[in-house]
C-alpha cells in the first residue's frame, strides 16, 4: 500500500471513529480526559501497526479500552473509580455524551458490570467484549445479565419504564 493510500484510509478511520470511541472509553467509566489520551495513544498504536491490523476499529476499540485501565493505574478491572469528572467546557460531543442520561444510569452500576454495558452499548458482541477485556464469553455474559437487573432496578427507582 502506498503512503498516500495509507494516509487517507488512517484519516478516514480516525475522523469515523474518534468521537465514538472517546464517547465509549466514557461510557465505560473514563474521566474525557483520560479517554482522549487513551484513544490518541491507540490510533499511534494503528500507525504503527497498520499493516498487520484486520479489523481497525475493532482494534482501537480494544486498544484504548486496555491503555484506559493503564492509564488508570489498575491492574484489575473491579478497582476502577466510579467518579463523574468535572466539566469546564460545554460545547464537546464527547461533553454530550458525559451528561447523557444512559450514562448517568451507567455510572450508578459496579464498574465491571459499567464496562461491559459500554461494549454493548457500542455494538460489541459477548465474545468481542471478552477479547478486549480479557476475561471468559461467560463471565461477560453474567456480567451483561447482572448489569441489565440492576439497570431495571435503577429506572424502577427512578420511576422509569
Amino acid at each position: 500500500m502506498s503512503t498516500g493510500r495509507f494516509e487517507e484510509d488512517f484519516a478516514a478511520i480516525f475522523r469515523e471513529s474518534l468521537h465514538r470511541l472517546v464517547g465509549f472509553l466514557i461510557t465505560a467509566g473514563a474521566r474525557r480526559v483520560d479517554a482522549e489520551d487513551a484513544v490518541q495513544m491507540a490510533f499511534i498504536e494503528l500507525a504503527r501497526n497498520w499493516h498487520s491490523v484486520e479489523q481497525p476499529i475493532a482494534w482501537v476499540r480494544r486498544v484504548s479500552f486496555r491503555l484506559w485501565t493503564k492509564i488508570l493505574g489498575k491492574n484489575r478491572l473491579h478497582e476502577l473509580s466510579e467518579s463523574i469528572p468535572d466539566s469546564t467546557h460545554s460545547d464537546s460531543s464527547d461533553e454530550l455524551v458525559e451528561k447523557s442520561q444512559v450514562v448517568q444510569f451507567l455510572r450508578r452500576l459496579p464498574p465491571l458490570q459499567q464496562a461491559v454495558m459500554a461494549f454493548a452499548y457500542d455494538g460489541c458482541s459477548p465474545a468481542e467484549t471478552a477479547e478486549a477485556m480479557g476475561m471468559s464469553p461467560t463471565n461477560v455474559r453474567q456480567n451483561l445479565h447482572r448489569a441489565r437487573a440492576n439497570l431495571a432496578k435503577i429506572l424502577h427507582t427512578e420511576g422509569i419504564g
